[in-house]
């Protein structure tokens, strides 16, 4: 077999654990852009530019009320800062993929990045990118599928658009569980009630989130400088 076969074997077996995660969610996403009144075309553009799985998620509501391009911006910010992090991790990886590179950026979801961490570091860059590619591909089909079932068959799909947030919260609940400070999961609790009760449900998430941010930064420097002082 070729290299190029054994990279795509590789790489579809990598990433068959993503594809059923990608394909129920995506088919809630799906789903939740029609009920917005956004059909398949629409989920296959987002899917396929945007491709930011939660924050696709909060598009569809901001885009049926009309959101400005600045409340878009700043939410997509403060949704998916966490993938600055991802790639900061694989810049020295990426640096040496030429053209590949971009799209390794563009692609690194959560997922994604899981599966990266669980490969070799002298895993092949086609190995990488194929698996970055079939993931994209699975939320997309998934997304697609979504919108055309929203739209014919007559399924009642109301609270489907709550399936992300249900999968946050199962996360969140068990890293709790196995953590011993739980104070900043109260602390982001209370922000968020705090910005919704202040801000109102269309409004609160991009401030709640930016505000938590700060808060858990402030904390985490107080930490370590309270640590040094020990040392000394």
């Amino acid at each position: 077999m070729s290299d190029a076969g054994q990279a795509r074997r590789r790489a579809l077996r990598l990433s068959l654990p993503v594809l059923a995660g990608y394909i129920v969610l995506g088919i809630a996403f799906g789903a939740t852009l029609a009920q917005a009144g956004y059909g398949p075309a629409w989920a296959l553009l987002i899917s396929t530019t945007v491709y930011a799985g939660s924050l696709q998620f909060v598009m569809a509501p901001l885009m049926a009320s009309g959101a400005s391009l600045l409340t878009v911006a700043l939410t997509a910010l403060m949704v998916n800062a966490r993938h600055v992090f991802y790639g900061l991790s694989f810049v020295e990886r990426f640096s040496g993929l030429g053209r590949l590179r971009p799209y390794l950026v563009f692609s690194l979801t959560d997922e994604t990045y899981s599966v990266f961490c669980g490969m070799d570091e002298g895993e092949s860059g086609g190995v990488m990118v194929r698996v970055a590619a079939y993931d994209q591909l699975y939320w997309i089909a998934g997304s697609v599928a979504g919108a055309l079932m929203a739209q014919g068959l007559p399924f009642d799909l109301t609270g489907i658009d709550f399936s992300m947030t249900a999968l946050f919260t199962v996360i969140c609940v068990e890293r709790a569980m196995n953590r011993g400070d739980r104070l900043p999961m109260a602390l982001g609790a209370v922000i968020a009630v705090a910005s919704l009760l202040l801000l109102g449900p269309d409004r609160f998430l991009a401030p709640a989130l930016a505000a938590t941010a700060l808060a858990l930064t402030v904390m985490q420097l107080r930490a370590v400088g309270e640590g040094e002082r020990h040392e000394d």
